[in-house]
């Protein structure tokens, strides 16, 4: 630990003696480079990128509308994260009876009972109003409890105009939301495999219940996903919603390579029109725009220019550093730019006593006209796979404990000690510079000019 311990605060000497804040600066870039999305019917619009919350297309995104049964997403995933599937819900008097008689419905009993499970699907594909009020009762034993966790779960998602007063979506005025805010909702539920396994889902079976001796048939109401009349085979989720005051709502998932898109249409004019600007935002985004790992990104020259990140430095190179990238970050940018012109900022964070395997140290962020467009986390290794006292270490370092702070001096006068501890942290300060900043530009240079010798010795040979 002694070794880990002197190994992380060397990092942190170094990296902080350099201006290490900006490691790269943008090309001159105007909005003009950003691209344009289609013109759609819905009064409002958003499509992001699902990895990164990235804003790919927006109109009217905060503006506030009702939006019918998309509500049913926030309903499914407060449901998931309070109860477990096979919770058994029992239909009340209340959840049969208090929601529109002639709204979405699958029919069920005063005193029936579905699974958990079986509930969400008819939430999510039949978009069953009573059942959504039976979801919320058993989870937060009523209507205004349940509203309290989706309002609760919104703010925490970082919704910022959306109120839910109930698990439907039914018409109520002070229930409403935005396309930004719904696009944050289903970002997280998206995070959830069991509501993605939902969502993407064409039809299900509920067999006979206690109250019903037949099997109940579900079929998906989201014309994508059940591929008829509208078709768009990247298409893996979403909700459809329509009432007279919310016209027609949808959101929609789609998937294309490593491309993960998400698209909120609100108060659509028509059934065509939701899917048409849907398909058409999800084609703008899949056109024009590209996913790109940062972890294979650090071994670009675009990085390694820097003088931390240098397959000649021992300090964050790929075989010995003990710090590395999170090989799963994503970064997303128009396909009209190059990786060079995206700002790269580098954010550390101080850990002072590392615990785990992967301690989070600091963050790597990109951004392109002022759009965050990736970040990924900068991880240190809590393993045995480097110690500063071996290699480089060894060959220069006599005293290890020259470079630590709990020195123990001899004892002496005041002066005395001072002195000695200024001397050691100088001595300390010039041999790190020289081994992780001098040393790394030594054998730059020399790689250089053994290239340039060899291609020297190259040309000779063909004249």
């Amino acid at each position: 630990m002694r070794k880990k311990m002197i190994t992380l605060k060397i990092i942190y000497l170094i990296i902080f003696s350099n201006i290490f804040s900006t490691l790269s600066h943008a090309s001159s870039i105007s909005s003009d480079d950003w691209p344009k999305g289609p013109s759609v019917y819905a009064e409002s619009a958003i499509l992001i990128e699902a990895s990164t919350g990235l804003i790919l297309y927006e109109k009217n995104i905060h503006k506030k509308h009702y939006p019918a049964s998309i509500t049913k997403i926030m309903t499914t995933l407060i449901a998931l994260e309070n109860s477990s599937l096979s919770d058994t819900v029992v239909f009340s008097r209340d959840s049969v009876f208090n929601v529109d008689l002639d709204s979405s419905r699958i029919g069920i009993d005063v005193g029936e009972e579905l699974t958990m499970r079986q509930a969400l699907y008819g939430i999510m594909l039949e978009s069953a109003n009573e059942v959504s009020y039976a979801v919320a009762e058993h989870v937060a034993n009523d209507i205004d409890s349940f509203s309290v966790l989706m309002n609760q779960k919104a703010k925490e998602l970082g919704c910022l105009n959306t109120n839910f007063v109930n698990p439907h979506g039914l018409p109520n005025d002070e229930h409403l939301t935005t396309a930004y805010d719904m696009a944050l909702i289903t970002r997280a539920a998206m995070d959830n495999p069991i509501f993605r396994k939902i969502t993407s889902t064409r039809t299900y079976q509920i067999p006979p219940t206690n109250k019903q001796i037949e099997t109940r048939y579900l079929r998906n109401h989201h014309k994508f996903i059940l591929k008829q009349n509208y078709f768009y085979d990247d298409c893996i989720g979403g909700k459809t919603g329509y009432t007279s005051k919310a016209k027609y709502t949808l959101v929609s998932t789609a998937k294309r390579g490593d491309l993960e898109l998400i698209c909120v249409v609100l108060k659509d004019d028509s059934v065509e029109h939701q899917y048409t600007d849907t398909k058409n935002l999800f084609e703008f985004g899949f056109n024009n725009f590209s996913v790109y790992s940062i972890n294979d990104i650090n071994n670009n020259k675009y990085i390694e220019e820097s003088v931390m990140f240098t397959r000649f430095s021992p300090l964050l190179n790929k075989t010995e550093s003990p710090m590395f990238i999170d090989p799963n970050a994503r970064l997303i940018l128009p396909n009209s730019i190059s990786l060079d012109e995206a700002n790269k900022n580098v954010q550390l964070a101080y850990v002072d006593n590392p615990t785990s395997d992967k301690d989070i140290v600091g963050e790597i962020s990109f951004d392109y006209l002022e759009k965050f467009v990736g970040s990924a986390n900068i991880l240190y290794s809590n393993a045995d796979t480097i110690s500063l006292n071996q290699n480089y270490m060894n060959s220069t370092l006599v005293d290890n404990d020259t470079i630590v702070e709990d020195i123990e001096p001899k004892p002496n006068n005041s002066f005395l000690k001072i002195s000695t501890l200024v001397v050691g942290v100088l001595v300390a300060l010039f041999l790190i510079y020289f081994i992780f900043l001098e040393l790394p530009r030594l054998k730059r240079r020399n790689y250089y000019y053994k290239r340039r010798s060899k291609r020297k010795n190259f040309d000779d040979f063909k004249f």
